[in-house]
């Protein structure tokens, strides 16, 4: 479920760069100007977050949200999102954002996502869908296996991080369908730095049901 509010059509947008940026922490107010909450509940066959950005500045924001995927088939549905599992703590880390790049591993053409633009004064919300038990999912090694068979676990805690950046003056955006979807492409002023930030909810305590493989 994706809306967009103040009496605008949902739209995506996507960036094509290349940035890592540490996660926030808590339950944040971004900038003081961007606000993340987050809702987590368990259904009988899915984990479901239910997020919201307020965008309270007087200029607009672009949330790093929009995940993609070329196989088996093309997937940019809002319950794509990166899953990463820590058995130390027990926690699911649900995240969307610029994938951070794995160490060892040389990528030849990075992958970053599509975005939503939030407008000034604006609200966005989205609801996520995680089938049950969680596997992990990453853009540069979503196959990568522990040692043994698939380890059936319940985690305890649960937590999301956003990433987005504000709209520079004087960005033009270019409309493009991509796979009958209207997504904006963003074209920044040269040489303007961009200002990119990560929001986290707290951990939230959860009985989530993970497979480790």
């Amino acid at each position: 479920m994706v809306t967009m509010w103040k009496g605008r059509l949902p739209v995506f947008t996507a960036l094509l760069l290349v940035c890592q940026t540490p996660p926030g922490s808590g339950q944040v107010k971004m900038d003081g100007l961007l606000h993340l909450s987050a809702a987590f509940k368990l259904q009988t066959n899915s984990l479901v977050l239910d997020y919201t950005v307020s965008n309270r500045a007087s200029r607009d924001v672009y949330l790093l949200n929009r995940l993609y995927r070329t196989a088996p088939r093309w997937d940019m549905s809002p319950n794509l999102v990166y899953v990463h599992l820590d058995p130390t703590t027990e926690t699911v880390w649900l995240n969307k954002k610029i994938a951070d790049l794995p160490k060892g591993i040389s990528v030849t053409s990075p992958v970053s996502p599509f975005v939503t633009p939030v407008r000034a004064g604006g609200v966005f919300r989205e609801q996520v869908q995680v089938q049950l038990p969680i596997r992990e999912y990453r853009q540069y090694n979503p196959w990568a296996k522990h040692e043994g068979p698939p380890q059936a676990r319940n985690f305890k805690q649960v937590y999301f991080t956003l990433g987005y950046y504000w709209r520079p003056e004087g960005t033009m955006e270019e409309t493009r369908d991509i796979h009958e979807m209207p997504v904006i492409f963003p074209r920044t002023p040269p040489g303007k730095p961009l200002e990119f930030g990560q929001a986290r909810t707290d951990l939230v305590r959860l009985d989530v049901p993970v497979l480790i493989e």
